[in-house]
């Protein structure tokens, strides 16, 4: 079903100053396009109920090298009928917005569409109506009453769709959130939840979620529930409601069910999942596998991996303007069933050191390397490999730290640094390492 949101325009610009008018097989190599019987459409079903578009519209359009040939809004094209172009191939572009689409943003949904067209040398070609869509996905997000009955404290979810650039839906200490439709450009096809905040007197950080199946026109309702308790722990799951404009996809939708915190029927060997030192790695550095977790029954979940770096205090002053590490900190995670998660937490004795830490993490002192959301500063200081393109899926990642040993001797972080890894594999199985530097 469609509306009109904008009265059918019956010209788009004044073809030229002039009064002379000349006949169109007189202009050679040109032809018109004609917006006599050009309107704009809404489809109603992508409309949201929270806010619509304003009213206003811009229309672009460009040739067949991407070069803008005409940009105008609608007010200030309602005085001619045509327009004169070279002939060739372009494609027309309608907006509620003069803007590019923003990458995320609150309440600010933009609706368009896109038109290919041809110009024929001495022909007139016209264009009727168009029917825009939303150009972004719409994301909201709502929590149970079980849950919100375990909130002691503020906290937030934070999406994103589009790499470091998302937002954070606020909830309240008082069990109030924010409630309102997050808009965000679709570039990939992927959408990342998060959340922290206070769970019956505790700070809960879940692990972050990726989506997959992330299109235009997709509203999605993500909701916290609880799943169970088990031995005085909350489990909670996200439930998502994928309504889709389209009504060819609409049909027999259901809601998919993510699970957030660790799932008690999860698989509890480590998967293989191992860090091995490299064979140029310094012969100082140790490794031990032989740290055993338990669960609150007393049964074993996997083997804790120990590596300690006992750091040297000397640097390679060959060039004064370019000092270098003298340590080959070096490693290789093997993950037979491919990365799913790879989160580091960060522990120190020396408070400098982690103000540092804690400017750059906003505070966390916790890192996801598959989507960081940290200050790059970070890795200048421990060069972990980062980012899904890099590590997501893959069955080894070679982990070159010696860049760290600089990082910390010239900063003069004296002290022991932890830095507990917990690598998880596309199976949900888990592994967890603890890697210490220690500068004296």
């Amino acid at each position: 079903m469609k509306r009109n949101f904008i009265i059918a325009v019956s010209a788009l610009l004044v073809l030229a100053s002039s009064c002379q008018k000349t006949a169109v097989n007189n202009i050679k190599g040109n032809g018109y396009l004609s917006f006599s019987e050009f309107s704009l459409g809404l489809d109603e079903e992508v409309i949201t109920k929270a806010e619509e578009a304003d009213g206003s519209a811009y229309v672009f359009i460009y040739d067949q090298d991407e070069n803008e040939v005409l940009r105008r809004s609608y007010s200030e094209i309602k005085s001619g009928n045509k327009i004169s172009l070279p002939a060739g191939n372009y494609r027309l572009v309608a907006r509620t917005t003069e803007a590019e689409v923003p990458t995320a943003a609150f309440k600010k949904p933009v609706y368009g569409v896109t038109h290919d067209f041809q110009i024929a040398a001495g022909l007139e070609t016209k264009i009727g109506e168009l029917t825009c869509t939303l150009l972004q996905c719409e994301v909201t997000i709502s929590y149970s009453d079980e849950f919100l009955a375990a909130v002691t404290g503020a906290g937030a979810t934070y999406v994103e769709v589009t790499q470091g650039q998302g937002l954070e839906y606020k909830l309240n200490a008082d069990k109030t959130y924010d409630q309102s439709s997050g808009y965000f450009a679709v570039n990939g096809n992927t959408m990342t939840v998060r959340f922290k905040g206070s769970i019956d007197g505790k700070t809960a950080t879940m692990p972050a979620k990726t989506f997959t199946g992330v299109a235009p026109r997709q509203k999605y309702q993500i909701k916290f529930v609880t799943k169970t308790i088990v031995q005085g722990n909350v489990i909670f799951d996200i439930e998502i409601e994928n309504l889709i404009s389209d009504a060819t996809l609409n049909e027999g939708l259901t809601a998919e069910e993510v699970i957030l915190g660790p799932d008690p029927n999860a698989p509890k060997d480590d998967g293989g999942i191992r860090f091995l030192l490299a064979d140029d790695c310094d012969a100082t550095i140790t490794a031990d596998e032989t740290d055993i977790v338990l669960d609150a029954d007393g049964k074993q979940i996997n083997s804790k991996g120990l590596i300690t770096i006992p750091l040297s205090s000397e640097l390679d002053y060959t060039d004064p303007k370019n000092p270098q590490p003298t340590m080959a900190i070096k490693f290789n995670a093997e993950i037979p069933k491919g990365l799913a998660e790879l989160n580091v937490t960060i522990e120190s004795d020396n408070n400098t050191f982690l103000a540092s830490v804690g400017e750059a993490t906003n505070g966390t002192m916790a890192i996801d390397l598959v989507n960081p959301t940290c200050s790059e500063i970070i890795f200048n200081v421990v060069p972990f490999p980062h980012g899904a393109d890099q590590i997501y899926g893959k069955n080894s990642i070679a982990f070159d730290l010696s860049r760290a040993q600089y990082a910390i001797v010239s900063g003069g972080f004296k002290g022991t640094h932890l830095f507990t890894m917990t690598v998880v594999d596309l199976d949900g199985k888990e592994k967890v390492y603890e890697i210490t530097m220690i500068l004296e």
